[in-house]
């Protein structure tokens, strides 16, 4: 249940507060990426998508994978979780743990990977959903004595409602997971959201997911909660708005083709999402996808000169 945001609208006092600032384009052909702190080092979790998602340009295969990427020096350190999609990584204890569905196009099947040097990893099964449900983005935080996941979730069950929905697991280890109440822990059926990020700070789950716009436009909304039942709306909302001027800059023209150049100067925006962050060096580190949700999407960088704690509460009074 949404928890009524009008009426501290009324009342409230918001002083002034800093804010992200948007850096511009790093590659194109990219969305669903988690910044990561591996070793001292920022990293970037990647899906290489797959044929049937992914648009001309860019790295792409036939058969999707993950990888991450030095986000310094842009290389990549090996592929490998081959004929998966979408999915997230977590990494704690000097171990990194990846999860994503099975499949090429959003699949019920969730499996665990899990390294200690990025270059060999454990392969495990954690969830299997009812064979009328697709599982797409994921997002895994440590909480209030467990870690909580959070899945967006399609199809024709009635958990998922308008689709997309998202629905929330929890373990105690990092490995072995259990889903919560499917009916009572979710957000939202009532409407389209979909690409969760999920942090916890102070008592409460921050939550930054996508809204559907009226004509054909998407912007990423947070809302933070304590149980998964009841939501507070982020009085600053939404988290940022697709700007051509701001996303189109590209970082290090260098690293794009003169082909690559043309595309993201044609591109249609009309959709920033996919956010994802991570602390790194003082700042928070965020990575969203704009472009056209049809395809042809880009992966673009931001940062909010402050930690993420400061950064999420930054939208609610």
């Amino acid at each position: 249940m949404l928890l009524d945001f009008r009426k501290p609208l009324k009342t409230v006092d918001m002083p002034l507060r800093k804010t992200m600032r948007k850096l511009g384009t790093l590659k194109v052909n990219t969305v669903e990426t988690t910044p990561v702190v591996w070793k001292d080092k920022l990293l970037r979790f990647e899906w290489v998508r797959n044929t049937f998602w992914g648009a001309d340009g860019g790295l792409c295969r036939e058969v999707g994978c993950y990888h991450f990427v030095d986000m310094e020096t842009e290389e990549s350190l090996g592929e490998f979780a081959e004929d998966h999609s979408f999915g997230c990584c977590y990494a704690e204890d000097g171990k990194m743990y990846v999860y994503g569905p099975r499949g090429g196009v959003g699949g019920r099947v969730m499996d665990l990977f899990v390294s200690s040097d990025l270059q060999q990893w454990e392969q495990s099964t954690i969830l299997t959903l009812p064979d009328d449900v697709s599982i797409f983005n994921t997002s895994v935080c440590k909480g209030d004595g467990k870690y909580v996941m959070a899945i967006e979730v399609g199809g024709d069950n009635p958990m998922v409602g308008e689709p997309f929905t998202c629905i929330f697991a929890e373990s105690t280890d990092l490995l072995h997971w259990s889903l919560m109440d499917t009916m009572e822990c979710s957000y939202s059926r009532d409407r389209y959201t979909a690409c969760p990020c999920l942090r916890y700070v102070d008592g409460f789950y921050y939550m930054i997911y996508l809204e559907e716009m009226p004509c054909h436009r998407w912007v990423p909304y947070i809302v933070r909660t304590r149980d998964f039942r009841e939501y507070e709306m982020g009085i600053n909302n939404p988290v940022m708005w697709f700007d051509p001027a701001e996303d189109k800059k590209l970082i290090h023209p260098e690293r794009f083709t003169e082909e690559e150049k043309r595309k993201v100067a044609l591109a249609v925006d009309c959709n920033n999402s996919d956010v994802d962050l991570c602390d790194y060096q003082g700042k928070t580190v965020i990575t969203y996808s704009w472009g056209n949700q049809f395809g042809k999407e880009f992966l673009a960088l931001a940062e909010y000169d402050g930690p993420s704690s400061e950064f999420l509460q930054s939208f609610f009074a």
